[in-house]
């Protein structure tokens, strides 16, 4: 368990949260947000704050078996993740490296579509979920945004699994942050 987990969360003033048995939803300016909750959370409404213990609930068979003291620590990871998300939201840029390698996205009024033309005989057309928003601001930068930094992760995951990055010309899609340790090529 981590010192962090001991800790109180201070909720902002413009987030307002309720506990209703084992959940414990949030509601911010982007979207609401539940977490299924497996150890005791104490709030204190004088001051906003919300403490995670290592007692676990009584609601299920399965959690004798856990460690108390370990779902403290990810409790208290995901109630902060998701205070940042409803307020802030998570973004991960991808860039795409190679020459003809263009992504677009269509959007209508219920869902996106991202285009990738990855240099395959055929283009990749990906449907976005509907709690996501893909925007290609280059040809060849794709920035995903939403409020679960899970899902945000995995489709931006999901999206560069189509073209891994090579080491000899560094070809692929790439995070934006990522770097490419480039291998020589064969001699002569």
């Amino acid at each position: 368990m981590s010192n962090l987990a001991r800790q109180a969360i201070k909720i902002p003033s413009h987030i307002s949260f309720r506990l209703d048995s084992n959940q414990l939803l949030f509601s911010g300016p982007l979207s609401d947000a539940t977490i299924h909750l497996s150890v005791f959370v104490f709030i204190d409404l004088n001051i906003n704050k919300i403490t995670v213990t290592d007692k676990l609930l009584p609601i299920g068979l399965g959690n004798k078996k856990l460690d108390g003291k370990a779902l403290q620590g990810s409790t208290f990871s995901l109630i902060r993740q998701n205070i940042l998300g409803i307020t802030t939201g998570f973004r991960k840029q991808l860039k795409l490296v190679g020459v003809g390698y263009r992504a677009s996205v269509e959007s209508t009024d219920t869902y996106q579509i991202l285009n990738l033309k990855l240099g395959y005989s055929h283009k990749i057309y990906l449907l976005v979920p509907a709690n996501l928003k893909v925007i290609c601001l280059k040809p060849t930068v794709i920035s995903v945004y939403g409020h679960d930094k899970q899902k945000v992760y995995q489709m931006a995951a999901t999206i560069k699994s189509y073209k891994l990055p090579e080491p000899y010309k560094g070809k692929g899609i790439l995070y934006q942050d990522e770097k490419i340790l480039r291998k020589e090529g064969k001699r002569s």
